[in-house]
């Protein structure tokens, strides 16, 4: 059974985040500007991160699929991970669609992003759960169709088990991975970040061990990309 929550207003942790609008989010423009990346933690009061993680869980159980392959559009680099798609999770919660549509959390990113944020037209890519959690469980270096994914971490690997995210700020060039330019960060439970990912090159680095790391992944369009009907990599990780 879903879990019926329509109201995602007072879903945020308002001593961290007193106010979700243009003007607070703006305050973070210039990282994002800068790294295009930025961490934001505790971003759910407690209680509301449970039903959350609760509703992720109980669909990703009930409806993922495993995905190990080399995803050609982006140099065969390797998938292994198990997805649920966008298309299942709004028929299965009516809790994620709408904080993915909330529109205090839309303002908000316009306000880091400095630009539009827009829904994406392609209902396999808008809301996906992935989880990694066996040795070698990766997902490979890539750039995303859409310019925007919001990063909710359900859960975590502990610290030495693999499972970061590389990335490379500005750059669209999968061979800067792994150099001097990349910055690799670690998340809590919790955690929540909001990235520029079609001009970002960033990637999961392999689990070391058999441990969880599950993320819910809101993806949005700026004003280059809301015209883009389905993204390359719905077929191979949510078809």
């Amino acid at each position: 059974m879903n879990i019926v929550y329509h109201n995602t207003a007072n879903f945020f942790n308002a001593t961290k985040y007193s106010r979700l609008n243009r003007e607070t989010g703006a305050l973070l423009h210039e990282e994002f500007a800068l790294n295009c990346y930025v961490k934001l933690p505790l971003f759910f009061n407690d209680d509301s991160f449970a039903i959350l993680k609760a509703e992720v869980l109980r669909i990703f159980e009930q409806h993922s699929r495993r995905r190990d392959f080399n995803m050609k559009h982006e140099q065969n680099t390797p998938r292994h991970l198990s997805t649920v798609s966008g298309v299942v999770v709004a028929e299965h919660s009516q809790l994620i669609p709408a904080l993915y549509r909330d529109s205090q959390l839309i303002e908000f990113l316009c306000g880091i992003a400095g630009t539009p944020v827009h829904l994406v037209p392609d209902p396999f890519d808008r809301h996906v759960i992935h989880r990694l959690d066996k040795i070698g469980d990766v997902h490979g270096g890539h750039l995303d169709t859409y310019a925007f994914a919001f990063a909710i971490f359900i859960e975590t690997p502990p610290e030495g088990t693999g499972g970061c995210l590389e990335f490379v700020p500005h750059s669209m060039e999968i061979s800067d991975l792994d150099t001097p330019f990349a910055k690799r960060v670690g998340h809590n439970v919790g955690d929540c970040y909001f990235m520029k990912t079609n001009k970002s090159v960033h990637r999961v680095l392999p689990l070391l061990e058999e441990v969880k790391r599950t993320n819910l992944i809101l993806t949005y369009a700026d004003d280059e990309t809301i015209n883009i009907d389905i993204s390359y990599s719905s077929q191979p990780l949510y078809g």
